[in-house]
């Protein structure tokens, strides 16, 4: 496998270069199901009531506004990585 900065590997993908096969190891790269985030529509949803720290309220709202959507979002967002997280550590454990 060779180095190379993010930025050479999108030059390659913009001039057409196959660098998939060349620069990630299928065996070491972590790569998960995707699964996508749930939406109001189409889906059932469940409200639910969840207690939550000050603190950590606090770097979700900060995240929140960082990335321009709501708490709410950003709860959804991280739960979903850390299920998907969930289903690569039982997949590398064989254990699916």
């Amino acid at each position: 496998m060779n180095n190379i900065f993010i930025e050479e590997i999108e030059q390659k993908i913009e001039a057409g270069e196959e660098v998939i096969d060349r620069y990630f190891d299928p065996d070491t790269t972590r790569v998960g199901t995707p699964r996508p985030m749930t939406s109001r529509r189409g889906q059932e949803q469940t409200a639910t009531h969840l207690e939550i720290p000050n603190l950590m309220l606090d770097e979700l709202d900060k995240m929140a506004s960082e990335l321009n959507i709501s708490r709410q979002a950003v709860i959804k967002m991280m739960l979903r990585r850390a299920l998907d997280e969930h289903y690569l550590a039982k997949r590398s454990l064989g254990a699916e």
